[in-house]
């Protein structure tokens, strides 16, 4: 996995399972859940997740799934076709690179 985003249980799980399970759909994602991030008294008061490390908070979980697609990208695209010498999209034998 290229990126690890961590949740907080505590930290205002039912408005976060919809932004989990999104995130879960990603190839190139993990997502954890881990009782203490040791980022105290954070989980009462705003929408938060560790990507890599990172401490990203948002004023409510559809900017918080924003803030991290925006960190974590789209998965990178490797082309197993050697014979082709154009974009990686114009044929079908594409992988996700993992």
């Amino acid at each position: 996995m290229e990126f690890t985003i961590k949740f907080c249980p505590c930290n205002f799980d039912e408005e976060l399972s919809e932004v989990k399970e999104k995130l879960e759909q990603l190839s190139h994602v993990e997502v954890i859940e881990e009782r203490c991030l040791l980022y105290c008294g954070q989980c009462l008061v705003q929408p938060f997740a560790l990507v890599n490390g990172e401490n990203v908070v948002s004023d409510n979980p559809n900017e918080l799934l924003s803030s991290i697609i925006e960190r974590v990208g789209e998965p990178k695209m490797k082309c197993v076709n050697s014979e082709i010498k154009t974009s990686c999209r114009s044929c079908a034998a594409c992988t996700v690179n993992r």
